[in-house]
């Protein structure tokens, strides 16, 4: 059982227990750290004619910052995240099923509960465990769905947004030039990056009841699927959405859901990471078109060749 899938009352019942763990104080502690790892992955790009931005930035930051969150130990995330990169490519090429790499994160996810009940630490996990609303606690079931939604999530879609924000700033050095002028600018900035390529470009849903979408019949218990990366670029919504605009006043968007189903967090880290890549490496340049990795849902690219630019 995972969040993304319930309904009410269920659904605010458990949010409710997972917010009493996943505070923003709790997310706020993390900037520190979050910044000093950001600068120190920057750091080796001195000196280098050629870097994969992908590969040893926008992949290992948000796997470092939710691993240190949930409390993954450090020996453990390498399986994480293998197993993480293998569902995304789930229905690709020939790849599996979902099942081996999904029972592969509810296996460690098993032990390491296991583990903070003997000895809670201060970390999610320990912090879910004693969250308590109306004499309720998390069950083991949820739990797990919980945690396993975290690692998944919280790693690959803020992977998604630095990865395709980067590309996207590397293509318009006009609009890299209107937030190097003001870095306040990037918080706003990453609305667009989240609109024009949405790291998740699809949610699954079963309707609870017939309805009918612009003169098509849906009948309840139908299974669609939501494209919110077409709902980003839907001229009825967004003018002239082709353009990519860093002062378009984005407002509402589905990149991290909507309603019940909105995410508990993201834009922290791939603030930090666009503030201090552009800060030590203001014009780093492609070396190559990258080439959009096939996924059933995700919107990203394996590799990012780039030559830094030094401040």
């Amino acid at each position: 059982p995972m969040l993304v899938y319930m309904d009410n009352p269920r659904h605010d019942l458990l949010r409710a227990l997972v917010s009493r763990a996943f505070t923003p104080r709790r997310i706020e502690r993390l900037e520190p750290r979050i910044r000093d790892a950001t600068r120190t992955l920057l750091d080796a790009f001195r000196g280098r004619n050629r870097v994969d931005l992908m590969q040893e930035l926008a992949l290992v930051l948000p796997n470092l910052v939710i691993s240190e969150l949930i409390g993954i130990p450090e020996e453990r995330r390498a399986t994480f995240l293998e197993c993480t990169e293998a569902l995304i490519r789930v229905g690709t090429g020939g790849a599996g099923d979902l099942r081996k790499p999904a029972e592969g994160i509810y296996r460690e996810f098993s032990v390491l509960l296991k583990q903070r009940r003997a000895k809670p630490r201060d970390d999610l996990m320990s912090a879910l465990l004693e969250a308590e609303v109306e004499g309720q606690r998390l069950d083991e079931q949820a739990l797990l769905g919980f945690c396993f939604l975290l690692v998944v999530g919280g790693s690959d879609t803020t992977t998604n947004l630095i990865g395709n924000g980067a590309v996207l700033l590397a293509k318009h050095p006009e609009q890299r030039e209107w937030l190097l002028a003001e870095p306040a600018r990037i918080a706003g900035a990453l609305e667009e990056m989240l609109r024009y390529e949405s790291p998740a470009q699809i949610q699954p849903r079963c309707l609870s009841r017939d309805i009918e979408v612009r003169g098509v019949r849906l009948p309840e218990a139908a299974r669609v699927l939501l494209m919110l990366g077409a709902a980003h670029h839907d001229e009825r919504r967004f003018d002239d959405p082709e353009r990519f605009d860093l002062q378009r006043d984005v407002g509402r968007h589905l990149a991290f859901g909507k309603g019940l189903h909105f995410c508990l967090g993201a834009r922290l880290e791939a603030r930090i990471a666009f503030e201090e890549l552009l800060a030590r490496h203001p014009h780093y340049e492609l070396l190559a078109e990258p080439a959009w990795a096939p996924s059933r849902w995700a919107r990203h690219h394996p590799s990012i060749e780039v030559q830094p630019g030094a401040a």
